[in-house]
Formats: C-alpha cells, sequence, structure tokens
C-alpha cells in the first residue's frame, strides 16, 4: 500500500476519533401546567411521567411516579449534566427547586429521571403560585429524553488510550514515510 494511502487512511481515523459522538436526544416544551396534574415528557412510544407541587412562590417538588428521579446540581444547560448515571436518584420526591427568575443565570433547575435503563431531563422555566393558596399553581418545563441507550447527556469524550493509540500509529507511518524518503 502506497504512504499516501497509509497517510490518508490516518487522517480520516483522526477525524473520526476526534470528532465526539454526539448525543441524540429528543426535547421539547411543557406547560403551563396546572398542579396536581402528572406531567408527561417524550414521545414516540417513550414517556416519563412525573408529579408535581407547588411549594411557595417560585418553588416546586417533583416526585418519582413510577421513574427514579434525581436533581443535577450546578447545571444550567443539558450538556453539563454529563454521565447522568451518577446522580444520585431516589423513587420519591426532590425540592424545592427554583424556576428561571430564582436562579443567578436565569436557568431553572434540571431534573433528571430514570427508568428501564432510559434516561430524561427537565428543567423548571418557570413556577406561577396562585399567591393566596399554597396548593394552587402551574409549571413550564423544558425537557430532553437520551435515545441512544445511555446515560450521557454530553457529547462523547475519546478515551486517552485511543488518543495514545491513533498517536502512535500516526508516529509509525512518519517514521515510515522518514525511512523511505532516505
Amino acid at each position: 500500500m502506497p504512504i499516501r494511502h497509509l497517510l490518508a487512511a490516518s487522517a480520516a481515523a483522526f477525524a473520526l476519533i476526534s470528532a465526539p459522538a454526539q448525543a441524540e436526544l429528543l426535547s421539547g416544551d411543557t406547560g403551563p401546567v396546572e398542579e396536581p396534574t402528572l406531567i408527561y415528557i417524550g414521545m414516540d412510544g417513550f414517556n416519563f411521567e412525573f408529579g408535581w407541587s407547588v411549594n411557595t412562590f417560585d418553588r416546586a417538588y417533583l416526585y418519582g411516579s413510577g421513574n427514579e428521579i434525581a436533581v443535577a446540581p450546578g447545571v444550567s444547560t443539558v450538556e453539563q449534566i454529563g454521565d447522568a448515571s451518577l446522580l444520585s436518584f431516589t423513587t420519591l420526591f426532590v425540592g424545592p427547586l427554583c424556576d428561571a427568575s430564582c436562579a443567578s443565570n436565569g436557568v431553572g433547575d434540571f431534573v433528571v429521571l430514570r427508568r428501564d435503563g432510559a434516561y430524561g431531563a427537565f428543567r423548571i422555566d418557570e413556577v406561577v403560585y396562585d399567591g393566596f393558596d399554597p396548593t394552587i399553581g402551574t409549571l413550564s418545563g423544558t425537557w430532553w429524553i437520551q435515545l441512544d441507550g445511555t446515560s450521557q447527556f454530553a457529547p462523547a469524550v475519546p478515551e486517552p488510550a485511543n488518543w495514545a493509540m491513533l498517536l502512535g500509529g500516526i508516529a509509525l507511518i512518519g517514521a515510515a514515510v522518514r525511512r523511505r524518503a532516505s
């Protein structure tokens, strides 16, 4: 095989390994959903459902309702969730959680749902509290469902061993080209 073909093949392999795979996410919006209505997120034959209750003002509790649920702390975009399997899940409830108006960066709290090996994420965009009755309110949010069968919400990063193997191969090809040229 000519050296130029080896170089082209190594360049193609480098491009493939260095381009992280994009997580397959389905997303949409929900709300406003009145309490105590269940919230359904997803489509195409797979949905998560969860309950919620208003606390006071811009805070809410979210209930697993047959799913496991976890808070994704310090997250302002869905990609920052990373590997959702590392979160602390419960089958009960999480909260109180904030909407976008109570976060300093303008983004509300994120929760992650897990059921049958599938993962979904939900960001609280708005909780509207009645003001007179602490049991009345509406909740709006944005949701994502992981479609590729993993717990990853962020693009995959190649393992260091893959990088080492690729760079070693390129070095060997470079040595072969240099040896052949001399």
